[in-house]
Formats: C-alpha cells, sequence, structure tokens
C-alpha cells in the first residue's frame, strides 16, 4: 500500500517500469484522506486501509475478543471487510493465524455432503397430501 499512498500524495512511482505501471492502473481504486489511505470496496462504499501492528490488533480482536467464534479464514476475512478494514493480504494472514489454533480446527463447520446425489421431486401429489395447494388466502 506504501507504493499507493507515495503515488497520490507526491506523485512518485515505483523506479520499477512494470511496478509504476500496476501502481499507476491501480492508484484509482485508492484515496487519500487527510494522510488516511482508503480503498473504494466492491460491496462497501469506502475501506481503511491498515498496516503492521494495527493488522495483528484486528485479526486478534475478531478472532478471540467479543466478536470472536473461531471461523475460518475465508470468513475472517470477509469479517473484517464488513468491519470497514483492508489490508491486501489478509486472506493470507488470516489463514495461517487461523491454522495454529487448535479449537479452529476441531469446531470448524465441516461439510457433510449426502451420500448419493439428491432428487428432486416431479410429483406434485406429496405436497397435496401435505394439504398445500395454490389457492387464493381465506379471510
Amino acid at each position: 500500500m506504501t507504493p499507493y499512498r507515495h503515488y497520490l500524495a507526491d506523485g512518485l512511482l515505483p523506479l520499477e517500469p512494470a511496478e509504476a505501471r500496476v501502481v499507476k492502473k491501480k492508484a484509482g481504486r485508492y484515496t487519500l484522506v487527510d494522510g488516511n489511505l482508503f480503498k473504494h470496496g466492491s460491496t462497501h462504499p469506502i475501506l481503511y486501509c491498515v498496516s503492521g501492528e494495527q493488522c495483528t490488533c484486528i485479526m486478534v480482536e475478531l478472532h478471540e475478543g467479543i466478536c470472536g467464534s473461531h471461523i475460518d479464514g475465508r470468513a475472517l476475512s470477509s469479517k473484517v471487510v464488513r468491519a470497514g478494514y483492508y489490508w491486501p493480504t489478509m486472506r493470507e494472514d488470516y489463514t495461517r493465524y487461523t491454522q495454529q489454533w487448535k479449537q479452529c480446527q476441531q469446531h470448524a463447520d465441516w461439510h457433510h455432503p449426502p451420500p448419493e446425489e439428491l432428487r428432486s421431486i416431479h410429483s406434485p401429489w406429496s405436497f397435496h397430501t401435505w394439504e398445500i395447494q395454490e389457492s387464493s388466502p381465506r379471510f
């Protein structure tokens, strides 16, 4: 996020041409307000960009704190976005962070698909026996 901050504040680009092209291309997704960097999110209007120790504090609070529920990295990264924060490597950071917790591994939401393929009901007869009919409501 530092190259974006330098480009938006001072117009400075990285020395490497390929990296400078990427920064110029993606700089439109960021905004600098009073020295703070914000990212325009796809689902949220604006996200506060954090780095370093702030990322660790947010991870710890959302995983273990009052909001904590020992969920996996993907769900935690979406929780961070809903809280209004952003950093580029949050999904990888959370995945690494949650892998060290035994509770997260034991109480994970395991997906257990049925042993055979599900089939849809083709006949309306079962609904008829349950007395579910298409009729106007009775008053």
